[in-house]
């Protein structure tokens, strides 16, 4: 599952079609709205993919200004701090198993009978996970990916 925003009025190839996975494209279009909050604001559906978007002007402004970011090296510096900050974030407990590695059967979640129990799967028995918040990346690849797709979309729909 992902968002897929496809140009309106393409004028290459890059242009037609740009697709991010949900783990993806959050961030990308948290820092979209962080860098560009003037223009963003003209979508106001950043977080679902229900056909919301930005017109041909919006969206070369868009381009413009994520390339101007990427071009003096503030998208780099935003994305070293972003995995920093993610590298920072201590384990949490797994909640399949309690924190215990030993999980009850499945279909059920919980600490099982640690002396007969089953490897917990989520935690691979260890007992504690990276959290949620680091299952979403960000790197200056993908937002020039998308600086490409704005600047030859003709305006683009979130779908």
């Amino acid at each position: 599952m992902g968002v897929d925003a496809h140009g309106k009025n393409p004028t290459s190839e890059s242009g037609k079609y740009f697709r991010n996975s949900w783990w993806w494209w959050r961030p990308l279009a948290d820092y979209v709205i962080a860098i560009a909050p003037e223009i963003a604001l003209h979508c106001t559906h950043w977080q679902s993919n229900d056909g919301d978007g930005l017109n041909e002007a919006y969206s070369r402004a868009l381009a413009d200004r994520l390339q101007s970011e990427i071009d003096a090296g503030r998208t780099e510096k935003y994305a070293r701090g972003y995995a920093s900050k993610h590298e920072a974030m201590p384990n949490e407990p797994c909640r399949i198993c309690a924190g215990t590695g030993t999980r009850k059967p499945v279909p059920e979640t919980g600490a099982g009978d640690l002396a007969t129990g089953i490897k917990c799967n989520g935690c691979n028995g260890d007992g504690y996970v990276r959290p949620k918040d680091t299952w979403y990346p960000f790197d200056v690849e993908n937002a020039q990916n998308f600086a490409n797709f704005l600047r030859d979309c003709g305006g683009f729909s979130i779908d």
